[in-house]
């Protein structure tokens, strides 16, 4: 009842919380409906219950799990392929001998034996970081990262047999 008018309050008091023998209950609130016109209401109970409560709010983003076996094979392969590169850029300076057979009877490209000694050299390095960056951002982001180093290993020989077949091709009569 309202003190000033003597007229019934509209809306209830909430009930008071109980205490249990597990700590004090939280209080419950009871929801009290607005009068409306009955066509509305038939419409807004069909829509929501045609809508579930949870469809409504928006979805937490979940981090995906580290996946162990996908890290410590990256970190394997990525290893080896750094490995291969080093070596397939050490070995690129054997390809100097390539140019042994020129003499006074073969005429050489030494402007081709130079830039295929290069690509032997430096493009399995360029393409060993690029493939470690690649890798590293996929394990960052915890996508599957275990086939990057694999390409990384294909395209590390696959520079160095270029530019050793560019090396070769400078001299002329080398059978390759």
């Amino acid at each position: 009842m309202s003190e000033a008018s003597g007229t019934p309050d509209p809306t209830p008091s909430p009930p008071e919380p109980t205490v249990s023998p597990y700590g004090p209950a939280a209080p419950v609130s009871v929801p009290v409906a607005a009068p409306a016109a009955p066509a509305a209401t038939a419409a807004t109970a069909a829509t929501a219950a045609a809508v579930p409560a949870y469809a409504e709010a928006p979805a937490a983003p979940t981090k995906r799990p580290v996946v162990m076996w996908d890290l410590i094979l990256t970190i394997v392969l990525l290893v080896v392929m750094i490995g291969l590169a080093l070596l397939a850029s050490f070995l690129s300076f054997f390809l100097a001998f390539a140019s042994d057979s020129c003499g006074s009877g073969i005429t050489c490209d030494y402007d081709r034996i130079a830039t295929g000694m290069l690509v032997a050299m430096v493009g399995p390095l360029a393409v060993g970081l690029l493939v470690l960056i690649a890798a590293v951002v996929l394990l960052v982001l915890r996508r599957l990262a275990f086939w990057i180093p694999i390409v990384g290993i294909v395209l590390v020989i696959g520079v160095f047999i270029g530019g050793v077949a560019l090396t070769i091709s400078g001299v002329p009569g080398s059978s390759a």
